[in-house]
């Protein structure tokens, strides 16, 4: 499933005590610097100056929520729990630091919480299309197919240029090898967004399930050339070629994959593939196997 993050930024400090003395001006002015380090990704500098912000001001609950954003994408997720924690103690109505913790939730994998925190925020998100997306991603993951597939549908409907909504919805049917149906949710999320590297990769997927190799051989250098390092990509462009006769070249791309990614079972499916089509049934049947663990 793939994981759509959001972050909720507040750019200003609207509410803080003592208002209008040095520290709160200092506060402040700390404040913004961390956001412009946060938006520009230099997420440790980020954290430094939410530190000094919060120094100034220990009841700052912006501070606390944005640096818990960037601690978040430095990959310190129980130091951004915290502060999401501790945004939400110091203000219980801090609705988008419940939706940044829920995110949190996700990313290590506590899909029962995360869904808790989206539950609380049900009603201010309510017209939220992104809120749906993060519901659905949950539910999904609980694997209630049907719930998240009205999830996304929801978030559709609220915003019908939503691609992340359209590419998960798509992946619910991917995952159900409704192909079809699927295929027209890449689709469009790839033409409100041409940079889709992963629905690209699905549609290249699929329509190697047709036997349309040449046109899945398209869409899939497309993905890699947005996301080269991608093995899942690499892989699939691997079989395409396979499949267009080109055994040599298919073969080096799926070992490179493998090498990236030495877990990926359908890159050993792949490789089985390989020998079965040179004829060597013994060597096919030793990565059909390893596909298999």
């Amino acid at each position: 499933m793939k994981i759509t993050k959001y972050l909720l930024i507040f750019n200003l400090a609207l509410l803080l005590s003592s208002c209008g003395t040095d520290k709160t001006e200092e506060s402040i002015k700390f404040f913004k610097r961390g956001n412009y380090k946060l938006k520009d990704k230099e997420y440790q500098e980020a954290i430094h100056w939410f530190d000094e912000s919060i120094i100034q001001n220990p009841k700052f609950a912006d501070a606390y929520n944005n640096r818990g954003l960037a601690n978040q994408k430095y990959d310190k997720l129980d130091n951004a729990l915290s502060d999401f924690d501790k945004a939400i103690k110091l203000d219980k109505k801090y609705w988008e630091a419940y939706y940044n913790r829920s995110e949190a939730l996700f990313q290590k994998g506590d899909f029962q919480n995360a869904l808790a925190d989206l539950d609380k925020i049900a009603i201010p998100f309510k017209d939220s299309s992104f809120y749906y997306v993060s519901l659905g991603n949950v539910k999904a993951q609980l694997q209630n197919s049907s719930a998240a597939t009205a999830d996304y549908e929801k978030a559709i409907l609220l915003n019908p240029k939503n691609t992340e909504a359209y590419t998960n919805h798509g992946v619910i049917y991917f995952e159900n090898k409704e192909y079809a149906l699927a295929k027209k949710d890449f689709l469009k999320a790839i033409e409100l967004n041409p940079k889709q590297d992963f629905a690209l990769n699905n549609v290249a997927f699929i329509l190697t399930e047709e036997k349309n190799y040449d046109e899945a051989l398209i869409y899939v250098d497309k993905a890699i050339k947005l996301n080269p390092t991608q093995p899942y990509y690499i892989n699939n462009k691997g079989l395409i070629l396979l499949n267009l006769g080109k055994l040599e070249l298919g073969r080096e791309l799926i070992e490179k994959s493998i090498r990236m990614d030495d877990k990926n079972a359908l890159a050993y499916q792949n490789l089985g593939r390989y020998f079965e089509l040179k004829g060597d049934k013994t060597k096919a049947n030793e990565y059909f196997e390893k596909a298999k663990l």
